[in-house]
């Protein structure tokens, strides 16, 4: 993950930060829209922050803050289906918090959280506790893209000079920081505050418009584009970073392609570790009691037999469980308990002995696995 952040940004800037960050996603897809619903563009929002208390601006307020907890409850209880499952959710939601007071009370402190970060904090996050910005440094050169002021159209600004013919078509009119979220001036270069949101360049582009000059004054490019020189996207940088992809990405592919179908693990119950009892016969016999946990990795629902070789089971040893066939849906686990009845005589003199358990599916694949049966220790 990292290197490919690291390979995202030399090419695209931080793409990630104005694009696909969950923290960008959330607050300009869902809670800044509501704003605007609500209470208007920027422009109005600051004149009402502004404004005198009267019952409009409590009235605004209010409906932007419930909107708010109404989509932080629905966001964190999204967060919580994901590990307990739809079902369980709904099934939580129709009785009394004091039955999931545990949860209830996580879902709560989720849910105030995200309340404060979208609603309040916003990309105070982004400059003061997310880390990516002050990587940026290290991570962008002269040919990454980035949100970018070209300078050399722009300056100088209206009203700088005194011959109106040497002004650039910068009108110097600041609606590219009053709409950045950030507050910073994109003109004095990229700065680590900038989330590549690119509301200044929507903004430059309106003003561009109006004035009757090109659009692009501030736009995506490079350091290199901005001077009329041509950028690489394939350079030493990139091109280590994508050697590197390449090769993680088909070790996984490997890993992936040679991983079991089956995860089977067997323990030994929490119970004695053995029981000893006469058989009609009056021999002596031992049982060992087992857990085993199955999860099927596959695809499609398997069904897995359980038993033991033959070769250990005409030594007289026994496999006794409540059913010899386990079946899994795909992604899903199941613990079944099983135990095993053996003569004490087939124990070496530490009262140990080594079996194979063997796991059949219905496509004849066999997993053998050990377990180690234990009973009294011999006096001989």
């Amino acid at each position: 993950l990292c290197i490919g952040l690291a390979f995202v940004t030399a090419i695209w800037g931080r793409v990630w930060c104005g694009w696909a960050c969950p923290q960008t996603v959330f607050i300009d897809g869902i809670f800044r829209r509501i704003e605007y619903w609500i209470i208007g563009s920027e422009i109005k929002q600051r004149n009402l922050a502004k404004s005198s208390f009267s019952s409009e601006k409590a009235t605004k307020y209010t409906a932007v803050w419930l909107s708010f907890l109404v989509i932080s409850i629905i966001i964190s209880h999204s967060f919580l289906a994901y590990f307990v499952g739809a079902e369980r959710l709904v099934e939580m939601t129709q009785h009394s918090p004091k039955e999931n007071w545990t949860i209830f009370v996580v879902m709560a402190f989720i849910t105030s959280i995200l309340l404060f970060d979208f609603g309040w904090f916003r990309e105070q996050f982004c400059i003061i506790m997310c880390p990516y910005g002050r990587f940026q440094s290290v991570l962008i050169d002269d040919d990454s893209l980035a949100v970018t002021y070209d300078y050399n159209r722009g300056e100088p600004r209206r009203n700088t000079v005194e011959n109106s013919n040497e002004e650039g078509d910068c009108i110097d009119c600041y609606r590219c920081v009053a709409v950045c979220p950030t507050g910073i001036d994109i003109r004095e270069g990229l700065q680590m505050e900038c989330i590549a949101c690119t509301a200044c360049i929507d903004a430059c582009d309106e003003v561009m418009e109006k004035v009757e000059k090109p659009k692009g004054l501030i736009r995506y490019d490079t350091p290199k584009g901005i001077e009329g020189l041509k950028s690489k996207i394939f350079r030493a940088r990139t091109t280590i970073y994508l050697a590197l992809l390449i090769f993680l990405f088909s070790g996984l592919i490997y890993l992936v392609s040679k991983k079991e179908d089956y995860l089977i693990t067997i323990l030994r119950a929490q119970d004695k570790p053995y029981s000893v009892i006469e058989s009609n016969s009056g021999q002596k016999e031992v049982i060992n009691h087992f857990k085993v946990h199955l999860k099927n990795q596959k695809f499609q629902n398997s069904d897995l037999r359980i038993y033991l070789p033959k070769e250990i089971s005409e030594n007289g040893i026994q496999l006794i469980t409540q059913t010899n066939t386990i079946s899994i849906a795909p992604g899903k686990d199941s613990t079944i308990h099983f135990f095993i009845k053996f003569p004490n005589e087939i124990l070496g003199k530490d009262g140990k002995k080594i079996v194979n358990v063997n796991f059949v599916d219905t496509e004849k694949n066999n997993l053998v696995k050990e377990v180690k049966l234990v009973g009294p220790i011999s006096s001989i």
